[in-house]
Order: structure tokens, then sequence, then C-alpha cells
């Protein structure tokens, strides 16, 4: 097993204690560090043992902490609030001549700022079992032990790499919370019930064995996400069956919960051979962009389509396309009056945003946290404002775990 060495002389120690507190002051003002409790847990919780080497972009590993020279610029990275490419799975060779083909980021650590607003959300108190989906570079694991104790926390990943490398850390800085490496759509039935479910990975539609496991009352806590934005949503179980909650404010996105070690297989999309059809739309395609609120409330009217960037004169525009051959291009460059639009296949992809649109702007073009989930392990919902609303899209139907 390769690891690196952490260990820090006093010069490093005193470096990261100082950035720790910079940081931890910084997400204090900004409101995402609210309660003095979990400042002070985030202030007694290294980072840095977690993520001794990471991914820039898309380039090699950067081994920083095993260079003298270099140590201090890992550090202040360690330190900061961002979000950290711990591993990379290569993708294959027949799929990486395609064009925009790129490898696979499969494990992070965090944004500090994401983790810290959804532990803060979570609402815990002493003596909640937790269960964490995601265990990764297992930061976030030793934050939750040490705010309850490693006997009240759970945490499972796809990856037994990941997990035997995040138990040794762990228990290196004295930590021994229950590690388990097995599908998370499945949780961990072995330590159910559980008073919260956090999970760092993102769901097209809440696993039916998470509302099992959540004890009543409990609270569950996912990105769910079509194939354009990403949100988190805190849901409360009711005990039976059900749990429903709201959306959190601002953007959250997580990796897509795997549920093989291998590289997934191309989405499957049906060729069709129909002459596209041109229109214009009054809809600016640059509305269309990950972490707005327009692609957030997009995504419930067209959940199976996947959207890509384009530009065109400078000018960004974007491309849809759906599993069944439907497909759209809109244009940033104004003409005869509005935007571009190219469309083919069964359905007008484009019409679809038009009307989502639409209702976006009559409802006074609403945020995330005016929308919300009910989950059933048969049924799965997003509406608006309440329950009860009239506006309503369906999520994926849930399958369970096998």
């Amino acid at each position: 097993m390769l690891t690196y060495p952490t260990d820090l002389n006093s010069d490093e120690q005193e470096l990261a204690r100082t950035r720790l507190r910079e940081l931890a002051e910084k997400l204090t003002a900004d409101g995402i560090l609210r309660s003095p409790q979990w400042r002070e847990v985030f202030e007694r919780t290294w980072r840095h043992p977690y993520v001794p080497s990471y991914y820039p972009e898309l380039g090699a590993p950067c081994l920083l902490s095993i260079d003298p020279v270099r140590r201090a610029e890992w550090l202040a990275a360690v330190y900061s609030d961002q979000t950290l490419i711990t591993k990379v799975i290569q993708m294959p060779l027949s799929r990486s001549l395609r064009p925009g083909a790129q490898p696979m980021f499969t494990s992070s650590s965090t944004l500090p700022a994401l983790l810290l607003t959804m532990l803060e959300a979570l609402e815990v108190t002493d003596g909640c079992r937790v269960l964490e989906i995601g265990t990764g570079s297992g930061y976030n694991a030793a934050l939750l032990c040490e705010r309850l104790g490693s006997e009240h926390v759970t945490s499972v990943d796809i990856d037994p790499e990941l997990v035997d490398l995040a138990r040794e850390r762990l228990a290196a800085n004295g930590y021994t919370p229950t590690l388990a490496a097995v599908d998370g759509d499945g949780g961990y039935p072995e330590r159910a019930p559980y008073d919260r479910i956090i999970a760092t990975c993102s769901v097209p539609a809440v696993p039916p064995a998470w509302l099992e496991q959540a004890a009543p009352g409990g609270m569950i806590m996912v990105d769910v996400r079509g194939k354009i934005d990403g949100t988190v949503v805190r849901l409360t179980a009711d005990g039976a069956g059900t749990a429903t909650g709201h959306f959190l404010p601002g953007y959250g996105s997580f990796m897509p919960l795997r549920h093989t070690l291998d590289f997934p297989p191309p989405d499957s999309v049906w060729e069709t051979d129909d002459e596209p059809v041109d229109s214009v739309s009054q809809v600016d395609p640059a509305e269309l962009q990950y972490g707005n609120e327009f692609g957030f409330v997009v995504q419930w009217h067209l959940p199976d389509v996947t959207w890509s960037p384009a530009t065109e004169d400078g000018q960004p525009g974007v491309h849809l396309r759906a599993p069944d051959g439907s497909r759209a291009s809109v244009y940033g460059t104004q003409t005869d009056g509005g935007f571009r639009v190219s469309q083919g296949g069964p359905r007008r992809l484009w019409d679809r945003v038009e009307e989502a649109h639409t209702f976006w702007q009559e409802s006074g073009r609403p945020s995330s946290e005016r929308f919300g989930i009910t989950a059933t392990a048969t049924e799965q919902y997003v509406w608006y404002d309440h329950p009860d609303s009239e506006h309503r899209w369906p999520l994926p139907a849930p399958q369970p775990a096998e």
C-alpha cells in the first residue's frame, strides 16, 4: 500500500495551526461555521493526514508532502477552502480517443465550506448514530468522530483501497469508526438504524435502503440531482418509509455514487437520422450553467438529459442530448430577435427548457431552498414550496440495492 509521510516538524505544525485557524475564522465570518461546537471540532481536527497528495486539475498527483522545499505549498492547499482530487481512474484507450474525453475523478477531499455546511445542517446531538456514504479520504469521518465519538460513526465506500487508507489514517489520529468496503446504495444494515445519514456523493434518487435504515425522525442529507446541477437536500424520515424535506440554499455538487470500481460504460444514446428543426428562442443559453438557479430548475423538467457547453463567435451556448436520441443545440449569438435553436429526435428538448424558464420567471426566479423532495421506496418527486404543490416532478424510480 502506497502511503506518504505527513509528520510535521515544529515550524510546519505552527504553519498548519495558523492556516487552520485562519480558515476557521473565514468560514465563521462567511456564516458557514455557525456553532461554537463545530468550530472547536474543526480546529481540533487536522486535514493534512488525510490528504498527503492530490491531483491539480488533470495533471499528475501532486506529491508536495514528500518534497521538503514545497511542503509549505502542500499545507497551504490543504488548509484552504478548496476541493482536492485524491483519486483518478484512467479512461480505457478505446474511449480516451473520443473528443472531450478525460480521466474520471473517483475521490476527493470535499471543499471544507460545503462539508461544514452539511455538518451544521445535520443538527447532530450527543449520542447520534451516523452513517456516512462515501468514506473517501476519511477526513469527514474524522470530524464526525471528533464530535460524536468513534463508536457512533459508520462509514462505507465502494473502493477497498480508500477504506483501508482511511482506516490507517484515522487510527493513526486516534479514531476507530466502523468502516466497510461496500456499495453505499445498500447503506450498512449491520449498524442500523441511524439517526443521521450523510452522503458525500450524488444520486438520482434516494436509495430505498437509506429510507429503511433511517430511524424515525432521523435525517438523510445527500446531493440528489439530475444531469445538470447539484444541490444538497435534507430529508426527515417519518419512521414509516417516507422522508421529506427542502434543498439547502446554494450550490453543492458531488461525484456520483458508484456501484463498481470499473470505469462506467458510456451513456447509451439512440441514433436518429431525422433532419433537425430550426427555430428562434428568447431564452439565453448562457442562463443554463452549472451552479445557477435556472439550471437547478431545468433538470427536474429534463431529468434524463445531459448538457455540455458550446461556444459560437465567443458567445456561450449549449448542447442537450437524451438517451432516446432527442437533441438540441442553442447558440449564444442573437439573430432574428432571439437565439438560434436546432432540435431533432422524438422530443423537442429546448421547448421543455422554455417551459421551465416560464415557470421559473412567473414564480419569481426561486432559488433551490424553495424546492424539496418527498421520497418513498417506490415513488419520489421534487416539489415547489410544499409537498402538496401542483408543481411536482417525478424522479427516476428508485431501485432497491441488490
